[in-house]
């Protein structure tokens, strides 16, 4: 399956040199733009629209996200690929982007449609992207490539400390924006921060004091230009549940993840939000959602470290 994601990415790339999306069909072709459709929608709730206009917007942590995904297949010895010329031309091109795009602001991850900013979570995906580019240039054996690669994690490691706000003692949304942002609860997660740290605990519990609500589980960031959410955006409940776990607060993650439990329906699908009672709405069902479940439950589960028959 990885190796079909490596010719998947591949082909995208090809036909895409420019730079790559936020958003493919499942045949690597471009996503239609959004067009309202004559529906009802749920609860009456309008408009319903098919399409995505996020399609045209610069998502610049797509390329560390790759990269990241792409990894196992030099590094775990359960798989067996070896083209080095294929893997060389991918893993540069990656990097290349990274480089390119590093100085520039992007919509983020959450889409924002006019606001673009030097959103830490991009930052974050450059580092990790270049940290998984170092591995990948050791296993390839190219000393040009990982010297890139580690110049490259230096300079995002460089943008993402100008996102740290003392005051809070938390990473912040973006560079000279002081709203927090659930999406910075993976500087934990993903080790950017000593997960046992004083600092990573800090940088929790700020996240938790503005963003966490008991009704409304956990919201996405403070406000947007639209302004504050009605709703819990799911995936960042398991995020700070994630968070929690890799920062030893396990009782509490535990806690988390059974609150956002109850916000599935008869079948146990999650939707892509929350209202204060638990109802779901947004796209249905929705992915992120339960990769958030089971990255929240797996990093857990290694803490706790129980046998199965317990």
């Amino acid at each position: 399956e990885l190796e079909k994601y490596f010719l998947f990415i591949e082909n995208i790339i090809i036909n895409n040199k420019q730079g790559i999306k936020p958003l493919y069909t499942i045949l690597g072709n471009k996503v239609p733009n959004e067009k309202p459709l004559p529906l009802a929608g749920y609860l009456n709730n309008q408009p319903v629209r098919s399409g995505n206009n996020a399609v045209d917007q610069i998502q610049n942590d797509v390329y560390g996200q790759i990269l990241i995904s792409l990894l196992p297949l030099f590094v775990d010895k359960r798989v067996n690929y070896h083209d080095y010329n294929k893997s060389l031309f991918i893993t540069q091109w990656l990097l290349d982007r990274i480089e390119e795009n590093m100085d520039f602001p992007d919509s983020g991850l959450w889409e924002f449609g006019s606001n673009k900013q030097y959103h830490a979570n991009t930052y974050l995906f450059h580092w990790a992207g270049s940290m998984a580019g170092i591995k990948i240039s050791n296993f390839l054996n190219n000393d040009s490539l990982k010297s890139k690669a580690e110049s490259l994690a230096t300079k995002a490691r460089a943008y993402i400390e100008r996102c740290y706000n003392d005051d809070k003692k938390a990473y912040t949304q973006a560079i000279l924006n002081s709203n927090l942002d659930a999406s910075s609860l993976q500087f934990v997660t993903m080790n950017y921060l000593d997960p046992q740290s004083e600092k990573a605990r800090l940088h929790i519990l700020a996240h938790e004091k503005e963003l966490f609500d008991n009704q409304r589980l956990y919201l996405r960031y403070t406000q947007d230009e639209l302004g504050k959410s009605e709703t819990s955006f799911i995936i960042c409940g398991f995020w700070y549940a994630e968070a929690l776990a890799a920062n030893g607060q396990l009782d509490k993650a535990a806690q988390v993840i059974e609150k956002l439990l109850k916000c599935t329906n008869h079948l146990g699908l999650f939707s892509e939000d929350a209202d204060e009672n638990g109802g779901q709405w947004g796209n249905f069902p929705q992915t992120y959602s339960h990769v958030g479940l089971v990255n929240a439950v797996y990093r857990l589960a290694k803490k706790l470290d129980k046998p199965f028959f317990l």
